[in-house]
């Protein structure tokens, strides 16, 4: 096993992390094994006669690990490295989702599934179901039922930040192609234009344009922009052309999100409500409503016995959330509780603690 797999970095990363968590809360310094001792098995699976481990459990999501192949090659290297035994759950590896549903253990009766829903830079919603170890014990265990979406910003991520900035340009064009349509004059020309800031205004001065045509340019030009001659004869490239293409509808979901809830621009809102109408479709292809005419097939949830979890930076905007409530709600879709997970690394010590409390 290689350093260049990114396996070295991952396990460096959450030695660095744990090192400091650990040491911040004992008061003096942790120190946990050399990476490349984990990698070579000079330290076994069970540190317990080795090693001493300040950790009974340990709650480990990464973005991106989603294939079984993935979890059993990190499962020892992380068992090794935080000194926790592969056994009862102690130890969990999986994607950043499965701890985002972490509020699921803290529900009471009949709450007993959760949804997860992130939009970040991407997006995917995730199942899950709760259960219980056994009768007579009241702790419980949980286990990822279903997702939709994750699947990329060129096949999806609905409700994303590349979503919203790349809605955002599609409704600026279809307004200008409108105003041609019905033989007006261009908004982006007229003198009440320059006075108000719109999302037209905020994405041409964000690209240095001075016509929403432009935009084909700034959309399709590639990865590394060619260099365009300037009026004094010297060659100069657009800021914008210095991040690839992704990143250019990424960085507009700022101004998005300022135009349709800070300027209440209609064109704004609607770009927001088409992007995150696709992520209200993908949560209720995952549950049944109260007069779902589906049955409760497959792992399909119910709604009302199911928290839905909202979690990525996008999902700190707490008008975003309510967007995305309504359009549920037009969908015939509503769940007892939502929470937004702010901070995915307490919430998942927290789920711990009442796993094994």
């Amino acid at each position: 096993m290689c350093r260049d797999n990114g396996i070295h970095t991952f396990l460096n990363a959450i030695r660095t992390a744990t090192q400091s968590a650990l040491s911040k809360a004992l008061g003096s310094s942790i120190e946990l094994p050399a990476i490349d001792r984990i990698i070579n098995k000079e330290i076994k699976a069970n540190l317990r006669s080795q090693e001493k481990s300040h950790l009974f459990s340990a709650w480990i999501g990464a973005s991106g690990v989603d294939a079984a192949q993935d979890i059993s090659t990190l499962e020892p290297l992380l068992s090794r490295l935080l000194g926790v035994p592969l056994e009862s759950q102690r130890l969990v590896v999986a994607n950043d989702s499965f701890i985002l549903c972490s509020p699921l253990l803290s529900c009471a009766e009949p709450i007993e599934n959760a949804i997860v829903a992130i939009a970040g830079t991407g997006s995917v919603v995730v199942s899950f179901q709760r259960n219980k170890k056994s009768l007579e014990s009241s702790s419980s265990s949980i286990m990822q039922l279903a997702r939709a979406g994750g699947w990329g910003y060129l096949l999806g991520d609905d409700g994303s930040g590349f979503f919203a900035g790349r809605e955002a340009i599609r409704e600026v064009l279809r307004e200008f192609n409108l105003e041609e349509l019905e033989d007006r004059p261009s908004v982006s020309s007229s003198v009440e234009y320059e006075k108000k800031e719109t999302l037209r205004s905020l994405l041409l001065d964000h690209f240095k344009l001075d016509s929403p045509d432009e935009l084909f340019f700034v959309v399709y030009a590639p990865d590394i922009a060619p260099t365009i001659s300037g009026s004094d004869g010297g060659n100069k490239t657009p800021e914008w052309a210095r991040v690839d293409r992704k990143q250019r509808f990424v960085s507009l979901a700022p101004l998005v999100f300022h135009a349709a809830f800070t300027l209440k621009d209609s064109t704004a809102l609607r770009a927001l409500r088409t992007s995150l109408g696709g992520l209200a479709a993908q949560i209720s292809s995952l549950c049944v409503g109260q007069d779902d005419s589906r049955s409760r097939v497959g792992k399909r949830v119910t709604a009302s016995t199911t928290v839905l979890c909202l979690g990525g930076s996008l999902f700190g905007v707490e008008d975003y959330r309510k967007l995305l409530l309504e359009e549920l709600q037009l969908l015939g879709y509503s769940f007892p509780h939502v929470v937004f997970v702010s901070d995915a690394a307490q919430e998942g010590a927290l789920g711990l603690a009442k796993l094994f409390g």
